[in-house]
């Protein structure tokens, strides 16, 4: 993967119907627009980093192939982290300290965007769409514009499903980190006003499959009714794959960042009694513009994995493009959040977000994807 200092492109251009760009504010043309981002490229999440990113480069790589923003070509740094927090920190002050770095996009997790959220700061640059949906992210910060819904808005229509199955109890796996805990607090209070009792309660380390002592604590008898998991997807498939094993019968739901399309493959397909939240469209629905657009975009760059994960992806390139159109050039750390804070609302093709001064939470679309 690309290191900062390389000169590897993604070449993408503006003016698009699939970015919904054009040049606009010709005078004094700046030859790049340099991008930041950390994401895991490696380790047991790397298919959320790698196929993120494959969405925002179908969409960055077709916006430069068109003339870029204003006749500037968009350049992406994109670092590995691995999904640990540690290495985000490390890339993220790489990044910051690049005077040509206008915006960190894309990190993936909550532990590693939590990780950069001090340089954001300190450093004064945007930080654009993270795909994660922690309050963290949530708190008022000018500089900080998510792109999907967050996870207690997931949590709202997870635990209304949950009372509609007739659940009563729930047992939850969590990661034992800010992710996890966020994700168990967000069920938590979504569940409380419609009677769900939480618990048992355990844990998995981030970045392990290893849930043998899950099991035994949320397995014990009387068994809950359901298991809401908030991690990866490989701990998630090692789970739900060895409570089948054990005879459990009851459902398992999941907030959106486990990765639908990756713990489908890990599970082998079968994705029975299993529900998990989306905050993206469906990626096969070309009735929908902005999905078409999306394809279109994959195909160009030879992407064959079509799903959620590079969609979602996709749909944060094209808010970091707009941003971009939305102030002229010469393009600045300032500028460009001004640029994003100052978009208000915007329909991409059948997904909107809207961003003011005081809004920047992005899109407010959740959706079920639901097996019997």
């Amino acid at each position: 993967m690309p290191i900062l200092g390389t000169r590897r492109r993604l070449l993408l251009a503006g003016g698009l119907a699939g970015c919904g760009l054009g040049s606009r504010a010709a005078e004094r043309p700046q030859a790049e627009i340099h991008i930041g981002s950390s994401a895991a490229l490696s380790g047991p999440a790397a298919a959320l980093g790698q196929r993120f990113h494959a969405g925002a480069q179908a969409c960055f790589k077709q916006l430069n192939q068109k003339g870029g923003i204003a006749g500037a070509r968009l350049v992406s740094h994109l670092l590995d982290d691995a999904y640990e927090p540690a290495r985000s920190e490390q890339n993220t002050r790489k990044l910051v300290e690049d005077p040509r770095v206008l915006a960190l996009f894309g990190y993936v997790g909550t532990p590693t965007s939590h990780a950069a959220l001090p340089f954001v700061r300190r450093w004064k640059i945007p930080f654009v769409g993270p795909f994660t949906g922690a309050d963290v992210l949530w708190e008022p910060n000018p500089l900080v514009f998510n792109v999907r819904a967050s996870y207690r808005a997931e949590a709202l229509l997870l635990a209304a499903d949950m009372q509609a199955q007739g659940i009563k109890r729930v047992g939850v796996l969590y990661q034992a980190d800010l992710f996890g805990r966020a994700g168990m607090e967000a069920l938590r209070d979504a569940g409380q006003p419609l009677g769900l009792q939480i618990g048992p309660t355990a844990q998995v380390q981030r970045n392990s499959d290893q849930v043998q002592s899950s099991l035994a604590s949320l397995l014990a008898q009387p068994r809950p009714e359901a298991i809401f998991m908030v991690s990866t997807y490989a701990s998630s498939a090692a789970f739900i794959k060895q409570a089948r094993q054990l005879g459990y019968q009851g459902r398992f739901y999941s907030l959106s960042f486990v990765g639908l399309e990756p713990l489908r493959e890990a599970l082998g397909r079968d994705l029975s009694k299993l529900t998990v939240a989306q905050v993206v469209p469906d990626p096969a629905d070309r009735t929908i513009p902005v999905v078409a657009a999306y394809q279109k975009a994959m195909r160009e760059l030879g992407g064959k994995q079509l799903g959620a994960i590079s969609l979602e992806g996709y749909l944060a390139a094209r808010v970091l493009c707009e941003g971009l159109r939305n102030c002229r050039p010469p393009w600045t750390r300032a500028s460009l959040a001004e640029g994003l804070a100052t978009l208000g609302h915007l329909d991409l093709g059948g997904f909107h977000v809207d961003y003011g001064p005081q809004r920047h939470a992005g899109s407010s679309y959740i959706g079920l994807r639901s097996e019997p």
